[in-house]
């Protein structure tokens, strides 16, 4: 299919391209317009959902930390209002505890003074509260662990000289010294539990002001994991919060959250979690630094937010948010593909129906374009009936019809190649000729004259016309043109109007062809009784002028010159020699060698003095007869050349013995004559073998 094809192509292929393409842009635009809107209304929806999630999250985790910063201020002053002794100070450690028990998410209660003396308060996983204190005022240092019941009595103690911990090498104790306040640590693991927490502390001042101590709550992040755990984001949506370390201070997933390293535990990095999802999210944050974005991981799309605490929380942690997006879209990617489907079955209908719609307009206007084309070639055969119930087209096919009769008749008149020219190449019928190198055919019915004196008219009109039909078939298949019907013969012509390189070549043939068909229809007539009507043609291949002649109103497409008037003669000649066809020395050479001919003599017609050497077109070369034909042919031409040649002796021997084996062949007869006569009375002199005719 290439750029032919697109400049010129079935009216069908227009018709279904224009509806299928109409239907099919309509309805990608709907549900490309639908899907791409619901989209929009959806994803800002869970835009708006990820927004609350991250607010509700960052606004737990906020009131989740805030009364260990808040507590650990207050029992600080406390704790300093009184000789800061922690192991003698009894108050201290009872408000911490009521501490403790009042907010479940404090976990410890860590009090230290610049010795190294400690005091821990743990809240147990059966709701009891231990208490670890570690005795450096003595040799050697002493830890002693303190378990009390649900009502706070002492059931258990258990000491130790093996004090591994120092309180004041810990972040929670030099960051609140340094901060001169509260002070909240980096995530670390817990010492006691392998937990992930955090530390909020203050510094404990004397009266003077000066530190001697630091009390700090310590709070397990664990439960913001399981905070986090519990929230419903999508259907599959996780939640994270990551640190300026990009340390996972709460992830859903609790196992990913502590990594073991060496002898020690540390908390996990957002890349080193088993999502990962979750790493390319923060990753490709880490990059743009945009807050909301999509992405893709494992070949799913996902819809990221990241989202920084406030300035006020005082910690450079962020809210990670990670969805898929099918958890939000999902059901209208469902929706749009069965509407797709949905379109697509009617698509399919409607290129059916588009089909036959397109069928029933191009069908008939197929047919009616190759009917035109039939008539543009000149082909004017019956023709295809054309019936359709579209008024236009219908009148159209009878134009068509009436068109092919009317040519039908026009080329009776004209000739058929001329008028197929005309149509062909589009021009316009003038008056001119031109110059071409042409092949002319003459044909005449012996005796007609007499033939009109004795028949019927109307008989013999009937009879002839016959006779004219057959042979004017025979020259038209041979692409020949019929020039003009002379009475008892016919005039035609080939190389004109439709160039022809082998012109000479198709008049030998038609020529051949017409004495074969003369042949048979006369055997056939006198079965039947009817006069025979022998023929005799001739053939002359030269230059004439060509074209339309006659006026304005009415013209002729014909041939003129001495070409016309030699082909004439020729035709005549053969009553002399008592052939049927004779072709002259021209139309020999252009024919070549599909033939056999036999010269038969140098003749000068009327009206000339030049003399040409004429021929009998005896046979084809391949013919039937070729073998017996060509005997003839060479034979005959040994006899002319020693007749040409004055060798009257040895050309009556080779003419004598034809015609011992063909008795009647007239040129035969003629030459054993002349050789007879020459022998006895031979020419004088200038005698140059020309035969002057004098008749037509």
């Amino acid at each position: 299919m290439g750029p032919s094809f697109l400049r010129s192509r079935p009216l069908q292929v227009d018709i279904l391209t224009a509806f299928v393409g109409l239907l099919l842009v309509t309805v990608l635009l709907i549900v490309g317009y639908t899907y791409h809107e619901n989209t929009k209304a959806v994803m800002e929806i869970s835009d708006d959902l990820i927004d609350q999630v991250t607010q509700r999250v960052i606004n737990q985790t906020a009131e989740y930390l805030e009364p260990a910063s808040i507590m650990a201020e207050v029992c600080a002053r406390i704790a300093g209002e009184d000789r800061f002794a922690i192991l003698e100070n009894k108050r201290i450690g009872s408000v911490a505890m009521e501490v403790i028990r009042a907010y479940p998410q404090l976990a410890m209660c860590n009090i230290a003074d610049e010795r190294g003396n400690f005091l821990m308060h743990k809240k147990m996983p059966d709701g009891t509260i231990s208490t670890k204190v570690i005795n450096r005022n003595i040799t050697p240092p002493t830890v002693t662990w303190i378990h009390r019941n649900r009502e706070g009595e002492i059931v258990k103690e258990e000491k130790s000289t093996d004090v591994q911990y120092d309180p004041r090498v810990r972040p929670w104790f030099q960051g609140a010294k340094k901060a001169q306040g509260i002070y909240w640590t980096d995530i670390y693991i817990f010492f006691t539990d392998r937990l992930p927490g955090i530390t909020a502390s203050y510094p404990v001042r004397d009266a003077q002001g000066k530190i001697v101590g630091v009390l700090g709550f310590d709070i397990e992040l664990i439960e913001i994991s399981k905070f986090l755990k519990s929230l419903k984001i999508g259907k599959s949506g996780t939640g994270f919060i990551v640190n300026a370390k990009q340390e996972l201070v709460a992830y859903p997933d609790l196992t990913q959250i502590v990594k073991k390293e060496g002898e020690g535990f540390r908390p996990a990095q957002i890349h080193e979690v088993n999502k990962r999802c979750i790493a390319q999210c923060y990753s490709d944050y880490a990059k743009t630094q945009r807050n909301k974005f999509l992405f893709s991981a494992a070949g799913k799309r996902y819809i990221a937010s990241v989202t920084p605490f406030p300035a006020s929380f005082g910690k450079v942690w962020k809210m990670g948010v990670v969805v898929p997006q099918d958890d939000f879209i999902g059901a209208l990617k469902r929706a749009n593909r069965v509407s797709i489907l949905i379109a697509f079955f009617v698509l399919i209908a409607a290129i059916v129906s588009a089909t036959l719609l397109s069928r029933s307009i191009s069908k008939p206007i197929s047919a009616l374009a190759r009917e035109t084309k039939r008539i543009k070639d000149f082909d004017l055969g019956e023709g295809a009936s054309v019936t359709t119930r579209i008024k236009e087209i219908q009148s159209m096919s009878d134009a068509i019809a009436a068109m092919r009769t009317g040519l039908k008749a026009f080329r009776r008149y004209v000739p058929a190649s001329l008028v197929r020219q005309l149509i062909q190449t589009g021009r316009e019928a003038r008056l001119g000729g031109e110059l071409k190198e042409l092949t002319i055919l003459f044909t005449d019915v012996k005796g007609f004259t007499s033939l009109m004196e004795e028949i019927d008219p109307q008989e013999l009109l009937i009879h002839y016309s016959e006779y004219l039909d057959e042979l004017t078939k025979i020259i038209m298949v041979e692409q020949g043109t019929i020039d003009k019907y002379t009475g008892d013969g016919i005039m035609a012509f080939w190389g004109a109007p439709v160039a022809d390189q082998e012109h000479a070549v198709h008049a030998c043939r038609a020529a051949l062809l017409c004495k074969a068909k003369v042949a048979r229809l006369n055997a056939r007539w006198q079965e039947e009784g009817k006069v025979p009507l022998p023929t005799r043609i001739g053939i002359h291949t030269g230059e004439s002028v060509v074209g339309n002649m006659g006026s304005t109103e009415r013209m002729n497409y014909s041939v003129l010159g001495d070409s016309v008037n030699l082909a004439s003669r020729l035709e005549g000649v053969n009553k002399i020699y008592g052939t049927v066809i004779i072709v002259s020395e021209s139309t020999r050479q252009k024919a070549g060698d599909e033939f056999l001919f036999r010269p038969l003599d140098v003749v000068a017609v009327k009206g000339k003095k030049q003399g040409i050497r004429i021929y009998e077109l005896v046979a084809k070369r391949d013919g039937e007869d070729a073998v017996e034909a060509k005997e003839l042919c060479d034979r005959f031409a040994e006899g002319f050349d020693a007749y040409l040649k004055r060798e009257w002796d040895e050309a009556a021997a080779v003419f004598r013995d034809l015609l011992g084996k063909l008795p009647s062949d007239p040129p035969t007869k003629l030459y054993v004559e002349r050789c007879t006569a020459f022998q006895k009375a031979p020419p004088g002199p200038d005698w140059d073998g020309i035969v002057y005719l004098d008749q037509k």
